[in-house]
């Protein structure tokens, strides 16, 4: 005969149970405002921030926009395994390891595989990855020295229109040729390279969406805001070197125009 009071002992902790196991429609209720505040934040992190007026001076590209997906999305998915109930427990100590690797291969993948590629000066760009048509030999000497680790252009500027993606500090060098002929009046677009690279001090570039074109004299250095190109570079190179890379960023005149200069 089966003990009344254990049976019902046993059927109170089956209830129990199974009363503490929440269905799908009440995890859904559980983690559905975490859920929804990370949906909203992405349409505006994807629809909204590309949209700010380019005379505010803020640009968002897709490696920052990325960025903060990726901190919405954890924030959220931290809150919803927060409320989402019980989680059967691992049932081996093997398993327990097994899941303990799992989130940090997951964890310290995902920040390496992004800062790779958010961060592409880590690799030095191949010289011979991106040739322009009709290049001159001067000029490939210049791209080379632009692509060397040993001066490092390319850890700060990037040359789109060549495909040369480097570090994301300095502007996109893609018409550099073109905008050195307006940036200081009456001076060469050859003797403006050579003055922003050897003399950075000289005259400041204007900031994106400024609306300046030419360079800013500074009046006091020390009271201007910091000029991030490295100097020392006519130490460092030798005159042919610079030369020959003067000679490549002259040439620079954005995606289509080069080609179009030279037929």
């Amino acid at each position: 005969m089966t003990d009344p009071v254990s049976a019902a002992s046993a059927a109170n902790q089956s209830s129990g149970s199974a009363a503490a196991t929440p269905t799908w429609r009440q995890r859904w209720q559980r983690v559905q405002g975490a859920a929804l505040f990370a949906a909203v934040a992405l349409v505006v992190i994807w629809a909204g921030l590309p949209q700010l007026p380019a005379a505010w001076g803020v640009q968002f590209g897709a490696p920052y926009l990325t960025f903060f997906s990726l901190a919405v999305a954890g924030a959220a998915g931290f809150f919803m395994l927060l409320n989402w109930g019980p989680i059967r427990p691992p049932r081996s100590a093997l398993t327990t390891f097994a899941s303990i690797l799992f989130v940090y291969v997951a964890t310290v993948g995902g920040m390496v595989a992004f800062g790779n590629w958010y961060y592409p000066q880590f690799e030095t760009p191949k010289a011979g990855a991106s040739s322009a048509s009709g290049e001159s030999a001067v000029e490939k000497r210049g791209k080379e020295v632009f692509l060397s680790p040993q001066f490092g252009c390319f850890a700060c500027h990037t040359i789109e229109a060549l495909g040369i993606r480097g570090g994301q500090r300095g502007p996109d060098l893609s018409s550099a040729g073109r905008q050195a002929e307006v940036r200081r009046r009456g001076v060469s677009a050859e003797d403006y390279l050579r003055e922003a690279i050897v003399d950075p001090w000289a005259c400041f570039t204007p900031l994106p969406a400024s609306g300046l074109i030419e360079c800013q004299a500074a009046v006091d250095a020390a009271k201007t805001y910091p000029q991030m190109m490295p100097p020392g570079a006519k130490e460092r190179m030798s005159a042919q070197e610079l030369s020959d890379l003067i000679a490549f960023l002259k040439n620079l005149r954005g995606a289509g125009e080069r080609d179009a200069k030279r037929n």
